[in-house]
Protein backbone atom coordinates (compact mmCIF):
# COMPACT_ATOMS: atom_id res chain seq x y z
CA UNK A 1 0.00 0.00 0.00
CA UNK A 2 2.02 3.45 -1.24
CA UNK A 3 -1.39 5.49 0.00
CA UNK A 4 -4.88 5.36 1.52
CA UNK A 5 -7.58 7.68 2.38
CA UNK A 6 -7.69 5.81 5.88
CA UNK A 7 -4.20 6.51 6.50
CA UNK A 8 -2.42 9.96 8.09
CA UNK A 9 1.27 9.35 8.63
CA UNK A 10 4.73 10.21 6.86
CA UNK A 11 4.18 7.52 4.74
CA UNK A 12 0.41 9.01 3.64
CA UNK A 13 0.41 12.84 3.42
CA UNK A 14 -3.52 12.53 1.69
CA UNK A 15 -6.18 13.56 3.71
CA UNK A 16 -9.45 11.35 4.07
CA UNK A 17 -11.41 11.58 0.87
CA UNK A 18 -13.91 8.44 1.46
CA UNK A 19 -16.67 11.26 1.64
CA UNK A 20 -15.72 13.30 -1.44
CA UNK A 21 -17.76 12.94 -4.55
CA UNK A 22 -15.45 11.93 -7.04
CA UNK A 23 -14.25 9.08 -4.71
CA UNK A 24 -17.41 7.69 -4.60
CA UNK A 25 -18.89 8.34 -7.75
CA UNK A 26 -16.04 6.52 -9.07
CA UNK A 27 -16.19 3.24 -6.93
CA UNK A 28 -19.90 2.96 -7.61
CA UNK A 29 -19.22 3.07 -11.26
CA UNK A 30 -16.04 2.14 -12.20
CA UNK A 31 -15.44 4.44 -14.43
CA UNK A 32 -13.38 8.06 -14.81
CA UNK A 33 -15.06 10.45 -12.63
CA UNK A 34 -14.63 14.16 -12.76
CA UNK A 35 -15.19 15.86 -9.05
CA UNK A 36 -16.76 19.30 -8.13
CA UNK A 37 -15.80 22.57 -7.06
CA UNK A 38 -13.98 21.84 -3.83
CA UNK A 39 -11.34 23.12 -0.98
CA UNK A 40 -8.42 21.45 -0.30
CA UNK A 41 -9.08 20.22 3.04
CA UNK A 42 -4.81 20.05 3.45
CA UNK A 43 -4.21 23.04 1.39
CA UNK A 44 -7.61 25.17 1.71
CA UNK A 45 -6.52 25.87 -2.08
CA UNK A 46 -10.01 26.00 -4.59
CA UNK A 47 -9.68 23.05 -7.12
CA UNK A 48 -11.37 20.01 -8.93
CA UNK A 49 -10.64 16.33 -9.15
CA UNK A 50 -10.22 13.70 -11.49
CA UNK A 51 -10.44 10.22 -10.42
CA UNK A 52 -9.67 7.10 -12.13
CA UNK A 53 -11.08 3.31 -10.39
CA UNK A 54 -8.29 0.74 -10.37
CA UNK A 55 -8.65 -2.97 -10.41
CA UNK A 56 -7.14 -5.61 -8.05
CA UNK A 57 -5.66 -8.98 -10.08
CA UNK A 58 -9.61 -10.28 -9.16
CA UNK A 59 -11.11 -7.48 -11.63
CA UNK A 60 -12.72 -5.64 -8.33
CA UNK A 61 -12.60 -2.03 -7.93
CA UNK A 62 -9.48 -2.13 -5.23
CA UNK A 63 -9.60 1.64 -5.00
CA UNK A 64 -8.71 4.94 -7.08
CA UNK A 65 -6.14 7.00 -8.26
CA UNK A 66 -7.16 10.75 -8.30
CA UNK A 67 -5.31 13.88 -9.17
CA UNK A 68 -6.00 17.33 -7.66
CA UNK A 69 -5.89 20.31 -9.67
CA UNK A 70 -5.62 24.09 -8.64
CA UNK A 71 -7.62 26.31 -10.30
CA UNK A 72 -5.22 29.52 -9.88
CA UNK A 73 -2.84 27.08 -11.29
CA UNK A 74 -4.89 26.20 -13.95
CA UNK A 75 -6.47 29.16 -14.91
CA UNK A 76 -2.64 30.44 -15.06
CA UNK A 77 -1.82 27.53 -16.97
CA UNK A 78 -4.66 28.69 -19.83
CA UNK A 79 -4.68 32.13 -19.49
CA UNK A 80 -3.23 34.32 -22.28
CA UNK A 81 -3.45 37.28 -24.67
CA UNK A 82 -6.17 35.38 -26.52
CA UNK A 83 -8.63 36.22 -23.88
CA UNK A 84 -9.87 39.48 -23.53
CA UNK A 85 -13.61 40.99 -22.65
CA UNK A 86 -14.93 40.37 -26.05
CA UNK A 87 -12.87 36.49 -25.72
CA UNK A 88 -13.96 34.88 -22.76
CA UNK A 89 -14.02 31.24 -21.45
CA UNK A 90 -15.95 29.85 -18.88
CA UNK A 91 -15.50 25.94 -16.95
CA UNK A 92 -18.15 24.92 -14.41
CA UNK A 93 -19.05 21.33 -12.49
CA UNK A 94 -22.20 19.82 -12.89
CA UNK A 95 -23.59 21.88 -9.71
CA UNK A 96 -23.28 25.03 -11.60
CA UNK A 97 -20.30 26.21 -9.79
CA UNK A 98 -17.58 28.13 -11.73
CA UNK A 99 -14.26 26.26 -12.26
CA UNK A 100 -12.41 28.28 -14.56
CA UNK A 101 -13.02 31.99 -16.02
CA UNK A 102 -10.82 33.67 -18.73
CA UNK A 103 -9.70 36.28 -18.37
CA UNK A 104 -9.66 37.74 -14.50
CA UNK A 105 -10.58 34.45 -13.70
CA UNK A 106 -10.03 35.15 -9.85
CA UNK A 107 -12.86 37.12 -9.22
CA UNK A 108 -15.54 34.25 -10.49
CA UNK A 109 -13.87 30.66 -8.99
CA UNK A 110 -16.61 29.51 -6.84
CA UNK A 111 -19.43 31.74 -7.63
CA UNK A 112 -22.34 30.31 -9.19
CA UNK A 113 -23.21 30.14 -12.48
CA UNK A 114 -26.15 32.71 -13.57
CA UNK A 115 -29.40 31.10 -13.20
CA UNK A 116 -31.03 32.14 -16.11
CA UNK A 117 -28.15 30.79 -18.37
CA UNK A 118 -27.82 27.97 -16.87
CA UNK A 119 -30.95 26.72 -16.70
CA UNK A 120 -30.92 27.26 -20.75
CA UNK A 121 -27.50 25.51 -21.62
CA UNK A 122 -27.59 22.64 -18.47
CA UNK A 123 -30.48 20.68 -19.71
CA UNK A 124 -29.70 20.81 -23.19
CA UNK A 125 -28.97 17.37 -24.64
CA UNK A 126 -26.24 18.45 -27.20
CA UNK A 127 -23.89 21.25 -27.88
CA UNK A 128 -24.95 25.01 -29.18
CA UNK A 129 -24.77 28.10 -28.99
CA UNK A 130 -26.47 30.52 -27.62
CA UNK A 131 -26.73 34.78 -27.85
CA UNK A 132 -27.12 36.50 -24.30
CA UNK A 133 -25.67 39.05 -22.46
CA UNK A 134 -23.50 38.23 -19.10
CA UNK A 135 -24.68 39.33 -16.16
CA UNK A 136 -21.04 39.04 -14.63
CA UNK A 137 -19.92 41.55 -16.95
CA UNK A 138 -22.68 43.24 -18.97
CA UNK A 139 -20.98 41.95 -22.24
CA UNK A 140 -22.97 40.73 -24.92
CA UNK A 141 -21.70 37.27 -26.41
CA UNK A 142 -22.54 34.36 -28.90
CA UNK A 143 -21.48 31.00 -27.24
CA UNK A 144 -20.57 27.49 -27.80
CA UNK A 145 -20.56 24.97 -25.38
CA UNK A 146 -20.42 21.79 -24.51
CA UNK A 147 -23.62 21.17 -21.57
CA UNK A 148 -22.97 18.79 -18.72
CA UNK A 149 -24.93 15.96 -20.09
CA UNK A 150 -22.43 15.41 -23.23
CA UNK A 151 -19.00 16.66 -21.26
CA UNK A 152 -16.85 13.52 -19.76
CA UNK A 153 -17.30 14.17 -16.08
CA UNK A 154 -20.57 16.36 -16.59
CA UNK A 155 -18.30 19.56 -16.86
CA UNK A 156 -20.30 22.33 -18.82
CA UNK A 157 -17.38 24.23 -21.12
CA UNK A 158 -18.29 27.11 -22.93
CA UNK A 159 -16.25 29.53 -24.85
CA UNK A 160 -17.81 33.29 -25.65
CA UNK A 161 -16.83 35.80 -28.12
CA UNK A 162 -18.22 39.17 -28.80
CA UNK A 163 -20.86 39.91 -31.70
CA UNK A 164 -18.88 42.26 -32.89
CA UNK A 165 -15.49 39.49 -33.22
CA UNK A 166 -17.79 36.19 -33.82
CA UNK A 167 -16.84 36.76 -37.50
CA UNK A 168 -13.32 37.72 -37.15
CA UNK A 169 -12.16 34.44 -38.44
CA UNK A 170 -14.31 34.25 -40.90
CA UNK A 171 -12.73 37.64 -42.74
CA UNK A 172 -9.32 36.85 -41.79
CA UNK A 173 -9.40 33.40 -43.44
CA UNK A 174 -10.51 35.28 -46.64
CA UNK A 175 -8.10 37.70 -46.64
CA UNK A 176 -5.47 35.35 -46.40
CA UNK A 177 -7.06 33.80 -49.73
CA UNK A 178 -7.05 36.69 -51.23
CA UNK A 179 -3.46 37.74 -51.38
CA UNK A 180 -2.68 33.62 -51.99
CA UNK A 181 -4.25 33.63 -54.58
CA UNK A 182 -5.76 36.95 -56.28
CA UNK A 183 -7.03 35.20 -59.76
CA UNK A 184 -8.66 32.73 -57.97
CA UNK A 185 -10.31 35.08 -55.39
CA UNK A 186 -11.20 37.12 -57.56
CA UNK A 187 -13.54 35.11 -59.36
CA UNK A 188 -14.73 33.36 -56.32
CA UNK A 189 -16.28 36.69 -55.57
CA UNK A 190 -17.49 37.15 -58.83
CA UNK A 191 -19.00 33.65 -57.71
CA UNK A 192 -20.09 34.62 -54.41
CA UNK A 193 -21.68 37.62 -55.31
CA UNK A 194 -23.90 35.78 -57.94
CA UNK A 195 -24.52 33.43 -55.32
CA UNK A 196 -25.65 35.75 -53.16
CA UNK A 197 -27.77 37.56 -55.24
CA UNK A 198 -29.64 34.80 -56.55
CA UNK A 199 -30.16 32.50 -53.22
CA UNK A 200 -29.96 34.99 -51.17
CA UNK A 201 -30.71 38.80 -51.73
CA UNK A 202 -33.51 37.54 -54.37
CA UNK A 203 -35.48 35.41 -51.98
CA UNK A 204 -34.96 37.91 -49.12
CA UNK A 205 -35.58 40.70 -50.84
CA UNK A 206 -39.48 38.64 -52.25
CA UNK A 207 -39.72 37.79 -48.61
CA UNK A 208 -39.62 41.79 -47.40
CA UNK A 209 -41.77 42.88 -50.32
CA UNK A 210 -44.32 40.28 -49.37
CA UNK A 211 -44.55 41.14 -46.18
CA UNK A 212 -44.56 44.90 -46.37
CA UNK A 213 -47.73 43.96 -49.50
CA UNK A 214 -49.25 42.52 -46.10
CA UNK A 215 -48.98 45.41 -43.93
CA UNK A 216 -50.24 47.33 -46.54
CA UNK A 217 -53.58 45.03 -45.89
CA UNK A 218 -52.91 43.09 -49.43
CA UNK A 219 -53.20 39.25 -48.15
CA UNK A 220 -53.06 38.04 -51.88
CA UNK A 221 -49.84 38.36 -51.80
CA UNK A 222 -47.61 35.25 -52.06
CA UNK A 223 -43.88 34.49 -52.23
CA UNK A 224 -44.55 31.43 -54.79
CA UNK A 225 -41.25 30.08 -53.69
CA UNK A 226 -40.69 26.70 -53.54
CA UNK A 227 -37.99 23.90 -53.26
CA UNK A 228 -35.49 22.23 -50.18
CA UNK A 229 -33.49 25.16 -49.46
CA UNK A 230 -34.18 27.28 -46.46
CA UNK A 231 -35.13 30.01 -48.21
CA UNK A 232 -37.64 28.32 -50.37
CA UNK A 233 -38.82 26.89 -47.37
CA UNK A 234 -39.04 30.23 -45.60
CA UNK A 235 -41.54 31.71 -48.13
CA UNK A 236 -43.23 28.93 -48.52
CA UNK A 237 -44.29 28.93 -44.81
CA UNK A 238 -44.76 32.86 -45.01
CA UNK A 239 -47.31 31.83 -47.61
CA UNK A 240 -48.88 29.34 -45.52
CA UNK A 241 -49.35 31.76 -43.12
CA UNK A 242 -50.76 34.47 -45.85
CA UNK A 243 -53.49 31.67 -46.56
CA UNK A 244 -54.36 30.59 -43.32
CA UNK A 245 -54.58 34.56 -42.68
CA UNK A 246 -56.65 34.92 -45.31
CA UNK A 247 -59.20 32.21 -44.50
CA UNK A 248 -59.23 33.21 -41.19
CA UNK A 249 -60.27 37.35 -42.07
CA UNK A 250 -62.78 35.82 -44.28
CA UNK A 251 -64.67 33.83 -41.83
CA UNK A 252 -64.24 36.86 -39.46
CA UNK A 253 -66.46 39.06 -42.21
CA UNK A 254 -68.57 35.85 -42.95
CA UNK A 255 -69.44 36.15 -39.23
CA UNK A 256 -69.68 39.89 -39.11
CA UNK A 257 -71.76 39.69 -42.29
CA UNK A 258 -74.38 37.76 -40.17
CA UNK A 259 -74.08 39.50 -36.97
CA UNK A 260 -75.02 42.82 -38.88
CA UNK A 261 -77.57 41.03 -40.59
CA UNK A 262 -78.83 39.86 -37.33
CA UNK A 263 -79.08 42.95 -35.72
CA UNK A 264 -80.38 44.83 -37.92
CA UNK A 265 -83.04 42.32 -38.50
CA UNK A 266 -83.76 42.24 -34.87
CA UNK A 267 -84.15 46.16 -35.16
CA UNK A 268 -86.36 45.84 -37.73
CA UNK A 269 -88.47 43.54 -36.36
CA UNK A 270 -88.95 46.03 -32.87
CA UNK A 271 -89.39 48.58 -35.05
CA UNK A 272 -92.25 46.71 -36.84
CA UNK A 273 -93.61 45.54 -33.30
CA UNK A 274 -93.75 48.87 -32.37
CA UNK A 275 -95.98 50.01 -34.97
CA UNK A 276 -98.27 47.28 -35.52
CA UNK A 277 -98.85 47.79 -31.43
CA UNK A 278 -99.10 51.76 -32.14
CA UNK A 279 -102.57 50.71 -34.69
CA UNK A 280 -104.01 49.13 -31.96
CA UNK A 281 -103.84 52.44 -29.43
CA UNK A 282 -107.07 54.16 -29.76
CA UNK A 283 -105.34 56.86 -26.88
CA UNK A 284 -103.46 59.82 -29.18
CA UNK A 285 -100.82 59.99 -26.03
CA UNK A 286 -100.00 56.23 -26.18
CA UNK A 287 -99.89 56.28 -29.85
CA UNK A 288 -97.37 59.23 -30.11
CA UNK A 289 -95.14 57.47 -27.66
CA UNK A 290 -94.94 54.40 -29.66
CA UNK A 291 -94.46 56.41 -33.06
CA UNK A 292 -91.58 58.77 -31.10
CA UNK A 293 -90.15 54.89 -29.67
CA UNK A 294 -90.25 53.79 -33.74
CA UNK A 295 -88.77 56.72 -34.16
CA UNK A 296 -85.78 56.20 -32.07
CA UNK A 297 -85.05 52.58 -33.28
CA UNK A 298 -84.97 53.77 -36.69
CA UNK A 299 -82.40 55.70 -35.77
CA UNK A 300 -80.36 53.62 -33.68
CA UNK A 301 -80.66 51.11 -36.50
CA UNK A 302 -79.40 53.48 -39.21
CA UNK A 303 -76.71 54.30 -36.76
CA UNK A 304 -75.82 50.77 -36.96
CA UNK A 305 -76.38 50.48 -40.35
CA UNK A 306 -73.59 53.26 -40.82
CA UNK A 307 -70.99 51.88 -38.47
CA UNK A 308 -71.02 48.81 -40.98
CA UNK A 309 -70.93 50.42 -44.07
CA UNK A 310 -67.12 50.69 -44.91
CA UNK A 311 -66.05 46.75 -44.91
CA UNK A 312 -64.77 46.73 -41.19
CA UNK A 313 -63.82 49.70 -39.89
CA UNK A 314 -65.70 50.64 -36.48
CA UNK A 315 -66.49 53.81 -37.20
CA UNK A 316 -69.56 56.10 -38.35
CA UNK A 317 -69.56 58.25 -40.66
CA UNK A 318 -71.74 61.01 -38.43
CA UNK A 319 -71.65 63.60 -40.99
CA UNK A 320 -73.60 61.61 -43.76
CA UNK A 321 -75.43 59.93 -40.90
CA UNK A 322 -76.97 63.09 -39.78
CA UNK A 323 -78.17 64.56 -43.09
CA UNK A 324 -79.81 60.90 -44.03
CA UNK A 325 -81.56 61.01 -40.71
CA UNK A 326 -82.96 64.80 -40.93
CA UNK A 327 -84.18 64.03 -44.44
CA UNK A 328 -85.78 60.71 -42.92
CA UNK A 329 -87.50 63.13 -40.41
CA UNK A 330 -88.56 65.75 -42.86
CA UNK A 331 -90.02 63.25 -45.20
CA UNK A 332 -92.28 61.94 -42.43
CA UNK A 333 -93.06 65.08 -40.21
CA UNK A 334 -92.26 68.40 -42.68
CA UNK A 335 -95.35 69.10 -45.00
CA UNK A 336 -94.55 70.21 -48.87
CA UNK A 337 -91.69 68.70 -49.11
CA UNK A 338 -89.32 70.78 -46.67
CA UNK A 339 -86.23 69.51 -45.09
CA UNK A 340 -84.10 70.44 -42.05
CA UNK A 341 -81.57 72.47 -42.85
CA UNK A 342 -78.07 70.83 -41.92
CA UNK A 343 -74.40 71.93 -41.92
CA UNK A 344 -71.93 69.62 -41.00
CA UNK A 345 -67.90 68.93 -40.42
CA UNK A 346 -66.60 65.92 -41.32
CA UNK A 347 -66.60 64.04 -37.85
CA UNK A 348 -65.82 60.31 -37.54
CA UNK A 349 -67.62 58.31 -34.11
CA UNK A 350 -66.59 55.34 -32.36
CA UNK A 351 -69.78 53.16 -32.62
CA UNK A 352 -71.11 53.83 -28.21
CA UNK A 353 -70.48 57.93 -29.45
CA UNK A 354 -72.17 57.32 -32.37
CA UNK A 355 -75.42 55.56 -30.95
CA UNK A 356 -75.73 57.96 -28.33
CA UNK A 357 -75.51 61.24 -30.58
CA UNK A 358 -77.82 59.59 -32.62
CA UNK A 359 -80.42 59.08 -29.96
CA UNK A 360 -79.78 62.90 -29.36
CA UNK A 361 -79.95 64.15 -32.57
CA UNK A 362 -83.44 62.38 -33.36
CA UNK A 363 -85.20 63.55 -30.12
CA UNK A 364 -83.87 67.12 -30.39
CA UNK A 365 -84.98 67.32 -34.14
CA UNK A 366 -88.25 65.94 -33.59
CA UNK A 367 -89.17 67.84 -30.68
CA UNK A 368 -87.85 70.86 -33.18
CA UNK A 369 -90.63 69.78 -35.65
CA UNK A 370 -93.27 69.15 -33.75
CA UNK A 371 -93.42 71.84 -31.60
CA UNK A 372 -92.06 74.48 -34.62
CA UNK A 373 -95.35 75.56 -35.49
CA UNK A 374 -97.68 75.60 -38.62
CA UNK A 375 -94.43 75.67 -41.04
CA UNK A 376 -91.47 74.47 -38.39
CA UNK A 377 -87.76 75.40 -39.64
CA UNK A 378 -85.28 74.14 -38.16
CA UNK A 379 -81.31 74.15 -38.74
CA UNK A 380 -79.11 71.56 -37.67
CA UNK A 381 -75.23 72.10 -37.09
CA UNK A 382 -72.49 69.74 -36.29
CA UNK A 383 -69.37 71.26 -36.29
CA UNK A 384 -65.46 70.46 -34.68
CA UNK A 385 -63.05 72.73 -33.72
CA UNK A 386 -60.10 72.45 -31.19
CA UNK A 387 -61.08 68.64 -30.52
CA UNK A 388 -64.59 69.84 -29.51
CA UNK A 389 -67.27 68.69 -31.23
CA UNK A 390 -70.48 70.85 -31.12
CA UNK A 391 -74.09 69.44 -32.25
CA UNK A 392 -76.87 72.75 -32.56
CA UNK A 393 -80.28 71.98 -33.28
CA UNK A 394 -82.65 75.13 -33.73
CA UNK A 395 -86.10 75.75 -34.69
CA UNK A 396 -87.62 79.22 -34.58
CA UNK A 397 -90.39 79.00 -32.22
CA UNK A 398 -89.92 79.93 -28.50
CA UNK A 399 -89.58 77.42 -25.56
CA UNK A 400 -92.45 77.37 -23.29
CA UNK A 401 -92.37 79.39 -20.17
CA UNK A 402 -92.29 76.28 -18.06
CA UNK A 403 -89.57 74.61 -19.76
CA UNK A 404 -87.40 73.21 -17.71
CA UNK A 405 -83.78 71.03 -19.40
CA UNK A 406 -83.27 69.05 -16.50
CA UNK A 407 -85.54 66.49 -17.79
CA UNK A 408 -88.68 66.86 -16.00
CA UNK A 409 -90.73 67.86 -18.56
CA UNK A 410 -90.66 64.87 -20.58
CA UNK A 411 -89.17 61.55 -21.00
CA UNK A 412 -87.54 62.33 -24.24
CA UNK A 413 -85.53 65.43 -22.45
CA UNK A 414 -84.40 62.65 -19.76
CA UNK A 415 -83.06 60.56 -22.58
CA UNK A 416 -81.31 63.42 -23.65
CA UNK A 417 -79.74 63.96 -20.75
CA UNK A 418 -78.57 60.56 -19.90
CA UNK A 419 -77.06 60.51 -23.25
CA UNK A 420 -75.04 63.52 -23.09
CA UNK A 421 -73.71 61.83 -19.91
CA UNK A 422 -72.77 59.31 -21.44
CA UNK A 423 -70.83 61.41 -24.21
CA UNK A 424 -69.25 63.30 -21.14
CA UNK A 425 -70.81 65.70 -22.62
CA UNK A 426 -72.54 69.50 -21.88
CA UNK A 427 -76.26 70.20 -22.96
CA UNK A 428 -77.29 73.48 -23.37
CA UNK A 429 -79.72 75.80 -24.59
CA UNK A 430 -80.75 79.29 -25.36
CA UNK A 431 -84.40 80.76 -26.47
CA UNK A 432 -83.35 83.90 -28.33
CA UNK A 433 -84.84 84.22 -31.56
CA UNK A 434 -86.49 80.50 -31.51
CA UNK A 435 -85.84 77.43 -29.07
CA UNK A 436 -81.82 76.21 -29.67
CA UNK A 437 -79.98 73.13 -27.62
CA UNK A 438 -76.57 72.82 -28.15
CA UNK A 439 -74.37 69.46 -27.13
CA UNK A 440 -70.76 69.89 -27.08
CA UNK A 441 -68.30 66.65 -26.02
CA UNK A 442 -64.69 65.70 -27.08
CA UNK A 443 -65.51 62.66 -29.49
CA UNK A 444 -62.75 59.73 -28.99
CA UNK A 445 -60.15 58.91 -31.81
CA UNK A 446 -61.83 55.80 -33.60
CA UNK A 447 -60.02 52.93 -33.99
CA UNK A 448 -60.14 52.36 -37.67
CA UNK A 449 -58.46 55.93 -37.85
CA UNK A 450 -55.80 55.37 -35.44
CA UNK A 451 -54.92 52.21 -37.33
CA UNK A 452 -55.18 53.49 -40.88
CA UNK A 453 -53.75 57.32 -40.53
CA UNK A 454 -56.63 58.48 -42.79
CA UNK A 455 -60.30 59.46 -42.70
CA UNK A 456 -63.00 57.91 -44.96
CA UNK A 457 -65.25 60.42 -46.11
CA UNK A 458 -67.76 58.55 -48.26
CA UNK A 459 -70.62 59.47 -47.65
CA UNK A 460 -70.55 63.31 -47.35
CA UNK A 461 -68.66 65.61 -44.81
Amino acid sequence: VFCASDRLDTACLIPPVGDRFYFREAMATGRFTVGTYAVGRRTGVPSFHMAMPYRNPAGETAGVVFVSIGLARLAADLDGPQWSLNRVMTVADRNGTILLRLPDGGRFVGKPFPEDIWRETARASAPGTIDVTSPLDGVRRIVGYIPPAVSPGGLYIGVGLGRAEAFGPLDSATMRGIVGIVVAAAAAMVLAWLFGRRLIARPVNRIIAVTRRWRDGDLSARTAMTGTAEFAQLGSAFDELADDLARAFAYKDVLLRELNHRIMNSLQTVSSLFKLQSRSVTDPEARQQFDLAVSRVNSMAMAYRRMHASDGIESVDFAAFLRELCQDLSQSMLPDGRECAVAADPLLLTPDQAMSLALVVNELVTNAIKHGGAEPAVFVTLAMAEGLCTLSVRNTTPLPPDFRIDGRNGFGMQMVGAMVRQLDGRLDHTAEGGACFTVSFRPKPPQAAAMDGHVDMRGGG
